[in-house]
């Protein structure tokens, strides 16, 4: 989620990733850790190229699990076609901080229950989760571990699942010498 001082009045949750299919469809990223957090969303806010916000309705949206990923997809009521979805590209995904406040409840609750969770990587304990990192794109893990502490980016890529109080990663390799 970002909060700045460009976006008055409003916090971005997500952005539009790319047009699907011929009807207008998209897909779209959203700043959640449980895709329930906006199964009741209808109303979000996108900017024009003024900077202008202005409401875009949801008609429709579908959540798809593929390989540990979640993926969003929102057919909005003013967008008929490939051709206005295209034109939405890569544009940020708004919500009016008054009407945030369980969005954004959720989001801090899911961020503060992970602080003292036991990490796992490949059923080897490397330490504890000592603060979570906001950070506009996700959250980060500080890790503390016997050599010292370790970040660790709060996304599928890296975080397998979290189930009994411990977050089992992958791929941590990835993360070494950065």
């Amino acid at each position: 989620m970002n909060r700045d001082a460009n976006t008055p009045g409003f916090i971005q949750v997500g952005h539009v990733l790319r047009s699907h299919g011929l009807e207008g469809e998209l897909k779209v990223f959203f700043d959640v850790s449980d895709p329930q957090e906006i199964e009741d969303l209808k109303l979000v806010y996108l900017r024009n190229d003024r900077g202008d916000f202005y409401p875009a309705r949801i008609t429709d949206m579908r959540v798809e699990g593929k390989r540990n990923n979640i993926s969003f997809f929102v057919q909005f009521d003013h967008i008929a076609d490939r051709t206005g979805a295209e034109a939405l590209r890569n544009r940020g995904i708004f919500l009016e901080v008054e009407n945030a406040d369980a969005f954004l409840d959720a989001k801090a609750k899911t961020e503060d229950s992970l602080v003292d969770h036991e990490v796992y990587d490949d059923d080897e304990a490397i330490g504890l989760v000592i603060e979570v990192m906001n950070n506009p794109a996700h959250p980060i893990l500080v890790v503390a571990t016997t050599s010292g502490s370790r970040l660790i980016p709060y996304i599928d890529h890296f975080v397998k699942e979290t189930r009994d109080g411990n977050i089992y990663c992958q791929n941590l390799d990835e993360l070494e010498g950065i």
